[in-house]
């Protein structure tokens, strides 16, 4: 009577606010949305009696086995898998049930376990009820099979003064430099790096054996050639420069070399990255808590459109901190397959296919001076292209090649085939991946240029530069693409290349946003600002004519190439609604269009995270519609020919809609913004508005809308202030035969706001014994410690009670989201 089981509750419709607080009331836990209208939750059978009386509940069912299981699962034979536990259970128990089945635990990462089993153990593996999900393990991979300055409108917006000085932006990569603040690259600076941090390789049992190098960029120098495209201030004469040249920079090294064995000896041996960690909310928070509020990403798994655990931690990850733009690169999975001479649909990988990121593909790069190589490199290129040929013996040019030359497996069929990889700034790169999702979102959003890209050169192992072979591989650092323009910048194309682009114009539009209107931009309007301005591209397939065959929205482009000139003239009006909608909420806008022109409208919102299980990954669904001074009513992402269409249905898919106008008619446009189904709210939303100025001050109408609590602002406690506790961490220190066991504990309110000066007590138990308190700081967190513990084994601590003036402590909703704890109790093993 007393078990804790999964089950699907589903509502007859729309969820409204109060039929979900019904739910919570009968003690069941809710845990995960499911469409249509339905939640996951856990409850006991007492609760699912109750349940049966909730207002709008048309059916529950057990969450079967099953629902588990990603659809592309390897079975045959022993593979390696990651496991997602439930949040706010003992991830010991949970642990210690999968062993039992006779899989391998081989490493656990918060509320993530990497494990070796076969088919059988897997099917064993999905009966432990507190198991969420059960993926293959896939290494990620880097996506880099005068863009900026010229084709993106860079240049423009920082001679307008928008160059990110007042930002930091963020890079996770292989490395940078020589691993040191004066030694990363020429363009930049010490005085502009905030932090290298260097997140290195663990070995990992019957998998691989780690060789970390630090944060040095040795194999392929693909992070300082990253790094100087988001925030490098070029040299004298403007080679190198990246979008945001005055930004300050926080890096992560991910990457080291390894040796691959057992399970994993499918992979060459190598440098992968693997200090990537299993929970990507912890590679972001380190960025988050050290400045950061852009993060470029310019790698990812194959997941050919699928909605991944990472992709869903990211999501979480924007939910919690809106304030941080998580941008991604598509992927290099686009091919021809079918050969009709088309780039085929459905390559977009993962995190790329969250829905709150900024997902970038790749288009042409047209550098007006050509691809100069140093003619004194003594030795010939290492370009399959251009083989057995020095810079000197090909004019001082890279030769370009044709995709069909570079990559004729790939690419078969004109006009593909034949085209160069670069030299039209409107046509895509044939590699990038294409969308959409698996569930029909609009993949990716916006691509910037991707092919021959010239950026930082990585000061390791260069070859007749000085350079010393890289004693692990016994090779000099890549060339990139071609050869090098010179020991400080090389070319390299990918969509690696176009995300740093676009990272950089991200953090061009906050700094624009700082600068011009004294405001800290949500992530959803910095992506909505870049979504609207963007470029309609006129030669998506490469043909040659400027005839726009796919216009936007497509599969292609998404919503176009970047344009900084645009997204910081301060020509559109802007909406940043920190507040939220509920299901049936409405915010009304109006504004004065001219005539003539067009009239672009683009919502954005950061949707609360969906789960690897759900069919569609819309949770909360909010709608878009424009209503011109003739009545015609245009509704989010109805288009046609590059317009939007009158009438249509609503979408019900993507959290990002538009509505463009050509030629609007002079008068009074009403914008509104409604509530559809909001599952998990209230919901927040950000609108970009051009072509029209506000006829009123641009406010929500104020009945519907429901304030939004900051999830990482502290709350000072108020009288009727309910508080649990939200975390439990613990670590260990010291010898095993006397060493320290400490835990830190974090109380939140019923908002999950950090709630401080709440006295903490609780006890010791397991290996040792005693009581311990503390009292939470201004970040909602305080620490007990348990020292000189002489026995192996587990040390525990339990949380008895939290205190404060006028709060009421229930026990019920102690959880915690790492899954190391069931939120009241965690366990912490000797060192």
């Amino acid at each position: 009577a007393g078990q804790r089981g999964y089950y699907i509750v589903q509502f007859g419709g729309p969820i409204l606010q109060e039929w979900r607080d019904a739910l919570a009331a009968t003690g069941a836990e809710i845990l995960a949305y499911l469409p249509d209208f339905a939640y996951k939750v856990r409850m006991n059978p007492g609760e699912v009696n109750r349940v049966q009386g909730v207002p709008g509940v048309v059916w529950m069912g057990l969450f079967q086995p099953a629902y588990k299981l990603s659809p592309n699962l390897k079975l045959a034979g022993e593979n390696v898998y990651r496991v997602r536990l439930e949040q706010g259970v003992n991830a010991g128990l949970a642990q210690a049930a999968i062993a039992s089945s006779g899989a391998d635990v081989l490493q656990r990462d918060g509320d993530v376990l990497v494990v070796a089993a076969n088919g059988g153990q897997v099917a064993a593996i999905a009966q432990v009820a507190d198991v969420a999900w059960i993926e293959n393990m896939v290494l990620k991979q880097r996506h880099n099979e005068s863009g900026a300055g010229l084709i993106i409108g860079a240049a423009t917006a920082n001679a307008n003064g928008y160059d990110g000085s007042t930002q930091i932006a963020a890079v996770a990569d292989t490395g940078l430099g020589d691993d040191t603040t004066d030694g990363a690259h020429p363009d930049i600076p010490a005085s502009r790096i905030v932090a290298i941090f260097d997140r290195a390789t663990t070995s990992l049992r019957r998998c691989y054996t780690a060789y970390p190098n630090g944060a040095k960029d040795e194999e392929s120098g693909h992070g300082t050639h990253v790094a100087v495209s988001v925030v490098g201030d070029g040299d004298a004469t403007g080679v190198g420069k990246g979008s945001a040249p005055a930004a300050r920079l926080v890096f992560q090294a991910v990457e080291d070399y390894v040796d691959m064995f057992g399970q994993c000896s499918i992979y060459a041996d190598g440098y992968y990255l693997l200090g990537l960690p299993d929970d990507m909310k912890q590679l972001f928070q380190q960025a988050y808590d050290a400045g950061a509020r852009v993060h470029s990403n310019s790698w990812g798994s194959a997941a050919a459109g699928d909605y991944t655990l990472d992709s869903a931690n990211t999501d979480t990850f924007v939910w919690q901190h809106r304030d941080m733009l998580i941008s991604f690169s598509a992927g290099n999975e686009g091919i021809d397959a079918n050969a009709d001479g088309v780039v085929d649909n459905d390559s977009i990988g993962s995190p790329a296919t969250a829905k709150n990121v900024l997902t970038v593909g790749a288009s042409e790069n047209a550098r007006p001076g050509g691809y100069p190589c140093d003619t004194g490199l003594p030795y010939t290129s290492h370009d399959l292209y251009q083989p057995n040929t020095t810079c000197a013996g090909m004019g001082g040019q890279n030769l370009l090649g044709t995709y069909g030359q570079r990559w004729g497996a790939d690419y078969p069929a004109n006009p593909i085939a034949s085209d160069l990889t670069a030299g039209n700034a409107g046509q895509m790169a044939a590699f990038s991946s294409r969308g959409p999702t698996d569930d029909g979102r609009i993949k990716p959003d916006v691509v910037a240029p991707g092919t021959w890209i010239l950026s930082g050169y990585s000061n390791q192992h260069q070859e007749a530069y000085g350079g010393a072979i890289d004693p692990l591989t016994s090779g000099y650092q890549m060339d990139g693409w071609g050869m090098p323009y010179n020991s400080s910048y090389k070319y390299f194309g990918g969509t690696s290349m176009s995300n740093p682009i676009a990272a950089g114009g991200a953090t061009v539009v906050r700094d624009f946003y700082q600068k011009a209107h004294g405001l800290n931009a949500s992530a959803a309007l910095v992506k909505a600002t870049l979504i609207n301005s963007a470029v309609d591209m006129l030669d998506e397939n490469n043909d040659g004519a400027d005839d726009n065959d796919f216009p936007i929205p497509n599969v292609h482009e998404g919503w176009g190439r970047i344009n900084l000139a645009a997204a910081t003239d301060n020509s559109a009006s802007f909406v940043d609604q920190t507040g939220g909608l509920a299901t049936n909420g409405v915010a009304t806008y109006a504004y004065n269009a001219a005539g003539g022109a067009p009239f672009k409208v683009t919502l954005v919102w950061s949707d609360y995270p969906s789960t690897e299980t759900a069919a569609k990954n819309l949770v909360n669904d909010l709608d878009l519609e424009v209503t011109a001074p003739s009545g015609t009513v245009y509704r989010g992402n109805v288009f046609g020919g590059g317009w939007s269409q009158g009438g249509g249905s609503f979408d019900r898919t993507n959290n990002v809609e538009n509505v463009y106008v050509n030629g609007a008619q002079a008068g009074t446009w009403t914008v509104t913004v409604r509530g559809y189904n909001v599952a998990s709210g209230p919901q927040p939303f950000a609108l970009v508005v051009d072509g029209g100025s506000p006829s009123t001050p641009p406010t929500p109408t104020p009945t519907p809308v429901v304030p939004t609590p900051t999830p990482t602002a502290t709350a000072t406690p108020a009288p009727g202030v309910v508080i649990h506790v939200g975390d439990l961490d613990g670590s260990a220190s010291g010898r095993s035969n006397r060493w320290t066991a400490s835990v830190t504990v974090l109380v939140r309110d019923s908002n999950e706001a950090p709630v401080a000066g709440i006295g903490v007590a609780g006890t010791w138990g397991g290996v040792t014994n005693g009581g311990g308190s503390c009292t939470t700081g201004a970040d909602g967190t305080c620490s007990v410690s348990k020292s000189n513990i002489r026995s192996t084994g587990t040390a525990t601590f339990s949380v008895t009670a939290l205190s404060g003036s006028s709060v009421t402590y229930n026990a019920g909703a102690n959880h915690d989201p790492d899954g190391d704890s069931n939120g009241t109790t965690i366990g912490v093993a000797n060192p």
